[in-house]
């Protein structure tokens, strides 16, 4: 392995927590970071870190190639990937007791597949159509 592809203690907790199943922090940079700093006892010049200053150093994170690499891995491991969201959206689809989710589903299927094209509707006020059957007679 490349040494630029390994990660540190604290990156490689930081892609962990951001693809958890942890809903306080799946996919919040900030969060992640907090926590992972938090995990492992780090602090920054020996001071706790702010929210602010986590968000800064989560966005440089995900910046990286290696840790989104990583994330990436560690979210298809963990079951999002083209065949377990297919296999989820087709539960949907099919399923009974929600039917607003049922439609939602079959919305967005439909879209996916261009069987849905969005027509704009465009409704003239009476005085100018009044105006345009006028101009013909």
């Amino acid at each position: 392995m490349n040494r630029d592809n390994k990660l540190t203690l604290l990156q490689e907790k930081f892609c962990q927590l951001y693809t958890s199943y942890d809903n306080e922090v799946f996919g919040n940079g900030s969060r992640s970071y907090l926590k992972a700093c938090n995990t492992i006892n780090s602090k920054q010049n020996g001071k706790a870190i702010d929210v602010k200053v986590a968000g800064v150093l989560a966005s440089r994170l995900l910046k990286k190639v290696n840790i989104t690499n990583k994330i990436n891995r560690l979210l298809e491991e963990g079951g999002f990937n083209n065949e377990n969201v297919d296999k989820q959206h087709l539960f949907l689809i099919n399923q009974y007791t929600d039917l607003k989710v049922k439609m939602s589903a079959i919305e967005s299927f439909n879209k996916l597949k261009n069987r849905i094209k969005n027509k704009i509707e465009v409704e003239l006020p009476k005085p100018i159509l009044s105006q345009l059957f006028q101009n013909l007679n």
